[in-house]
């Protein structure tokens, strides 16, 4: 058989991971878990298009501008360009394009309405972009939400220098404009009950995360302040002068740094991080421990807290040792082997635990309301978010448990075409945005297998590839103490890093096959918005696969006959 090429996205993607057009692709778009067309978002802010880029963000997530400041970036850590001079920098290309794009554009149109009511619980990430696609599907969706405002983490449990709150505002507002109704301040179980929404709504979503903090067995743990609940009222300006100068910090994952940066810029002069993880080992990204080295937290690796110690009801300090061993049994609960003549302490004025989240189904009811649940009480769904009981359906970490604002919108995309095909049979394997800026399903676009992803070691032509140092985000020299500390890329900046994606196994079009060829049998011709590499005289094909060890980006395979294998 002669070559044939994966060919590169000519339309926006809302639905389906396996692509007949696609059949090789790059580590990044496997590793995201929004399912982001990386590449096409790249192509086109190389040439400036930062419009059309966000129309493909969008397809997929309606949360580009907080995704592109807040995501950990699985897509960048799995970068085959890092085994060159570095990572192409994709979470501050996928912020560009949502601040550099038109205003007012890449917004989509609705379906007609179904007459059909969907109720969502949760108004976080994964509530809202289940919300987002069902509304676009053409569904009547009514969000409740128990906070007063929709956002979820991105709005509670991100710091303004994080994530700025008209960042939010922006996204939420986007979501809302697709005709999704909110109650806020409305709470599952108190305002409203289950067996009403049941009633009154032919589908539900539950996406309500995981709100409950867990705490340590440790004497004086009542004096320990929760993370999320600190953070939240730090978002709502209500924690200024609670804390005290000197804080610790039980727990050594995203959200405890996230509590010491914040303590920090609300008036603590010494701050110490405690956690189990060793050092090489922990679960904070790298930027955040860079962050900490900076502005002078201190870390105890290989360590846990053994009480809190107070005074006249206030907290003097914290006792802790340091751990040999540690493990986590079924139902996540942590086995410790101390390290003799380990035990430490601290003297402090405030402690924060930061030490996981646990769900809270209560408003479901008696028995989870028959909903199947783990060990850890998470609710079990199948690969479509769809749970033990018909029309229910789960979303972001009540269903996978503390993950990250990514998995939790390509969960709630997932539960959203899952209802769609529930309430109205219409089951396409491949959903697209149209010419008419609408959902459409394109089931004749549907490949049969997994891509295959493509290795550097595979890309052969890698040669032709010139060195490029990855571009550098500006950092804020604004004094406020919440103000964003990154300020992202300028648009020459989007543009140059863009162009340093190799993008693996997705033919760009450049005709080194073509340049190549002994046979002359390939040859460039129109193909969708332009010219692509063409096998015109098949039959004249050596086989001698030149074109394949020439393709500077992995991107043509080939299935030899069989009188070749012989």
């Amino acid at each position: 058989m002669p070559p044939k090429y994966s060919r590169e996205l000519s339309r926006p993607v809302a639905q389906g991971p396996r692509l007949k057009e696609q059949f090789r692709t790059s580590p990044c778009e496997v590793a995201c878990p929004v399912g982001t067309s990386i590449q096409k978002m790249q192509a086109l802010a190389e040439k400036g298009e930062f419009t059309e880029a966000l129309r493909y963000l969008r397809a997929k997530n309606p949360f580009p501008g907080i995704t592109g400041r807040v995501c950990p970036h699985f897509c960048m850590d799995a970068c085959n360009r890092s085994r060159m001079e570095g990572r192409v920098n994709t979470r501050a290309l996928e912020r560009a394009c949502a601040d550099l794009a038109e205003r007012g554009a890449a917004l989509f149109r609705n379906r007609p309405a179904t007459g059909r009511k969907v109720a969502v619980i949760g108004g976080g990430p994964a509530g809202l972009t289940g919300a987002y696609f069902l509304a676009l599907l053409g569904h009547a969706v009514t969000v409740y939400e128990a906070e007063p405002l929709l956002g979820g983490v991105p709005r509670y449990g991100v710091p303004d220098f994080r994530l700025p709150r008209h960042v939010v505002d922006r996204e939420v507002g986007l979501v809302l404009e697709t005709g999704v109704r909110a109650h806020v301040n409305t709470r599952v179980g108190v305002d409203i009950s289950m067996d009403e929404i049941r009633d009154r709504f032919d589908a539900v979503v539950i996406a309500t995360g995981v709100p409950a903090e867990n705490s340590l067995p440790v004497p004086g743990a009542d004096r320990a302040v929760r993370a999320v609940e600190f953070l939240r009222e730090a978002a709502l300006g209500r924690a200024a002068g609670k804390v005290g100068k000197r804080v610790v910090v039980m727990g050594g994952g995203g959200v405890g740094f996230d509590c010491a940066f914040t303590a920090k810029r609300l008036g603590a002069t010494e701050i110490h991080v405690i956690c189990l993880e060793k050092s090489g080992e922990m679960r904070a990204p790298a930027e955040d421990l860079e962050l900490a080295a900076r502005e002078g937290i201190r870390i105890h690796n290989g360590c846990t807290m053994s009480a809190i110690r107070t005074k006249d009801d206030a907290v003097t300090g914290v006792d802790f040792y340091e751990v040999r061993e540690f493990r986590f049994d079924d139902a996540g609960k942590p086995v410790l082997e101390p390290m003799p003549g380990g035990s430490r302490s601290l003297d402090c004025d405030t402690v924060i635990f930061a030490v996981g989240m646990k769900t809270d189904l209560d408003f479901l009811g008696e028995d989870a309301g028959g909903l199947a649940l783990t060990p850890r009480r998470w609710i079990v769904v199948d690969e479509r978010q769809a749970t033990s009981r018909e029309k229910h359906y789960a979303a972001g970490d009540v269903a996978a448990g503390p993950a990250s604002i990514a998995g939790a919108v390509g969960g709630g995309r997932r539960a959203a075409f899952a209802v769609h095909a529930f309430l109205t049979g219409e089951d396409a394997r491949v959903w697209i945005i149209n010419d008419e800026n609408m959902l459409e399903p394109r089931d004749d676009m549907a490949g049969s297998v997994d891509p295959y992803v493509v290795p550097f070691e595979e890309i052969h032509g890698i040669s032709r590839c010139a060195p490029a140092q990855p571009e550098t985000e500006a950092v804020s020299d604004c004094a406020k103490p919440f103000a964003e500390l990154g300020l992202g890329f300028t648009r020459e900046q989007a543009m140059t890093e863009a162009a340093r994606c190799l993008h693996c196994g997705h033919c760009k079009a450049c005709g080194t096959c073509v340049d190549d060829c002994p046979g002359y049998v390939l040859e460039m011709a129109p193909y969708g918005d332009g010219e692509r590499p063409q096998v015109e005289h098949g039959d004249e094909c050596w086989h001698c696969a030149n074109c394949r060890t020439s393709c500077p980006t992995g991107a043509i395979g080939f299935t030899f006959p069989l009188r070749m294998r012989v």
